[in-house]
C-alpha cells in the first residue's frame, strides 16, 4: 500500500508516521509541505518523492490512501483535489476553517464514494469503552471533560506558528482539543438535538488572536455536558492537567489519573480498571484500523460527515464567546 502525507510540516506528522512505518506492505511514496525545506528533510529521511504541491506527486500515479494535515487553510482545497482523483483519504481535524467548508467536503466526498476519514480518536478510548461496556443501554446524563495542554511555545518550536494566526487556523484550542469531547458527547448522545448553551474562549497568553482557552456548556434535551480545553499547563508534550467524568442512568465514570479509569455504581460499589484516557497512545491504534478499514472497504469510526456536525457546534461557540 502506498501512502502520501501532505503537510508534513504539522506537529502529529510523527504521530502517523511512526505506526505506518510499522505497518507491514506499507511504503511512503511521497510528502508534501508548502515549505520546500520541510518536504525535502521528510522525503530524504523517508526516500521517497517530496513537493510543495501534493498534486505533483499522485498526478497519474495515484496512491492507495492520503494523510492530509497541514495548515487548516489548505485543507479544503487539498481533500477536495483527492475527492476528485478518488484517492482515499484521512484528514486531520478540523478539516478545514468552519462547518461550510467540511460539510461540502462531506457532501463531495459521500457522492464520490470515496473512504475518507477523520482521527475523532477518543471515540476508541479507554474511557468511552468503559462507558460502552459498563452501561450498555443506559442513558447518558451527564459528562465533564476537562483536556489542558502545554504551553503554546510547543507551536512555535515544532514551526507551526501559523496556528495563532485565525486566517490559518480558523480558531485555536477549541479547535484543535475541544473538537474531540464536543465529538464525544454527540457520540454518546445524538448528533441531532446537541446545541451549544454557552462559550466563554479567551486568549490569555496574547499569543496571536485565536483562544488559548475554551469553555462551552452543551445541552442535549435534559442532557448536559461541560467542555474545557486549554494551552496552559507548563509540561511536555503529551502530559496534561485532565480530568473526564460522566454519568449514566445507573453508573458514573472518572479518570483519576493518565491511564486510570474508577467506575461507581448506584450501590456504591467501586473498581479502578486501566484504560488508556489520552489522545497520543491511540494515533497507532487509528492508523492500524484505517489500513484495514481502506484494504476491507470498511467504514471509519469517524468521517467528514462527523467533523462538520462538531463544527457545526464550534462555529456556534465562536459566535457566542469567541476571542
Amino acid at each position: 500500500m502506498k501512502i502520501l502525507l501532505i503537510g508534513v510540516g504539522h506537529w502529529h506528522t510523527p504521530l502517523y508516521l511512526a505506526p505506518l512505518l510499522e505497518q507491514p506492505g506499507v511504503e511512503i511514496s511521497g510528502v508534501s509541505d508548502p515549505d520546500i525545506a520541510v518536504a525535502r528533510r521528510f522525503g530524504e529521511q523517508l526516500a521517497c518523492a517530496y513537493a510543495t504541491r501534493p498534486g505533483e506527486l499522485h498526478a497519474g500515479k495515484k496512491p492507495d490512501l492520503a494523510f492530509v494535515l497541514g495548515r487548516h487553510s489548505d485543507m479544503a482545497t487539498e481533500v477536495a483535489s483527492l475527492i476528485a482523483a478518488e484517492i482515499p483519504f484521512v484528514v486531520e481535524k478540523p478539516a478545514g476553517l468552519n462547518e461550510a467548508e467540511v460539510r461540502n467536503l462531506a457532501i463531495s466526498a459521500s457522492a464520490a464514494g470515496v473512504f475518507n476519514a477523520v482521527p475523532l480518536v477518543f471515540r476508541s478510548s479507554g474511557f468511552v469503552s468503559a462507558i460502552r461496556q459498563r452501561a450498555s443501554g443506559e442513558k447518558l446524563l451527564y459528562a465533564d471533560f476537562k483536556f489542558v495542554a502545554g504551553l503554546p511555545s510547543r507551536y512555535h518550536e515544532a514551526g507551526c506558528s501559523w496556528v495563532f494566526d485565525r486566517k490559518q487556523s480558523g480558531g485555536g484550542v477549541l479547535l484543535n482539543l475541544g473538537v474531540h469531547f464536543i465529538d464525544l458527547f454527540q457520540h454518546l448522545t445524538s448528533v441531532d438535538n446537541v446545541c451549544c448553551a454557552n462559550a466563554r474562549l479567551a486568549n490569555l497568553q496574547g499569543e496571536g488572536d485565536v483562544d488559548d482557552y475554551a469553555n462551552l456548556t452543551l445541552l442535549n434535551g435534559d442532557r448536559l455536558c461541560r467542555v474545557e480545553a486549554a494551552y496552559l499547563y507548563p509540561a511536555p508534550g503529551g502530559v496534561f492537567d485532565m480530568h473526564f467524568s460522566a454519568r449514566t442512568e445507573a453508573h458514573y465514570f472518572r479518570t483519576t489519573g493518565p491511564g486510570v479509569i474508577e467506575i461507581s455504581d448506584l450501590k456504591g460499589r467501586r473498581e479502578t480498571i486501566d484504560g488508556s484516557t489520552t489522545n497520543m497512545p491511540l494515533y497507532p491504534l487509528f492508523v492500524a484500523d484505517v489500513i484495514e478499514q481502506v484494504r476491507n472497504g470498511v467504514r471509519p469510526v469517524a468521517d467528514l460527515g462527523d467533523m462538520a456536525n462538531v463544527m457545526s457546534l464550534v462555529d456556534d461557540a465562536y459566535r457566542i464567546g469567541g476571542v
